[in-house]
């Protein structure tokens, strides 16, 4: 009787490696003969326009866009003063607005105004994006592509 039932589960545990193996090897040999003419159709984001006259300096704007939180700080002179000379658009900084290990937004911060603040884990970015040191990977802010012509921000194009 013991030997009966030691034999039905083999049995059984071979039927079910033979059906796991099976699925396996049907995706495999399916994802390797995918056709390559396939052309997958990557939707750009739309193009908006954000006017800008009214933001004032040290202040942050968020809106939506490409499904994404975008803030737009207008840097005020300090924070202007602070910058490397590589960045082109003194003025503004426009950035996704998620920082840090759990994307939290961010704040100008208090402390020192010259700074961004993830207000979940306190990591603090300079205003064209580039982290400050911590003991973390934190990467620096991305940047969506757009350009600024005197008071006004196109996003969705370089």
């Amino acid at each position: 009787m013991i030997n009966n039932k030691i034999q039905l589960y083999r049995a059984i545990l071979k039927v079910l490696t033979l059906i796991g193996i099976s699925i396996l090897g049907y995706f495999f040999i399916r994802s390797a003969i995918m056709p390559t003419n396939i052309q997958i159709d990557k939707q750009q984001a739309e193009i908006i326009h954000v006017d800008l006259s009214t933001l004032l300096q040290g202040q942050i704007k968020v809106i939506q866009w490409d499904k994404k939180n975008i803030a737009i700080l207008h840097r005020t002179t300090d924070m202007q003063k602070a910058l490397s000379n590589d960045v082109k658009e003194a003025s503004y900084f426009v950035f996704i607005n998620s920082g840090g290990d759990v994307n939290c937004p961010l704040v100008v911060d208090q402390t020192t105004k010259l700074y961004l603040k993830d207000i979940c884990s306190a990591y603090l970015y300079d205003t064209s994006g580039k982290v400050i040191k911590t003991g973390s990977k934190v990467q620096n802010l991305i940047i969506p592509p757009h350009h600024i012509e005197g008071k006004l921000l196109t996003l969705g194009e370089n």
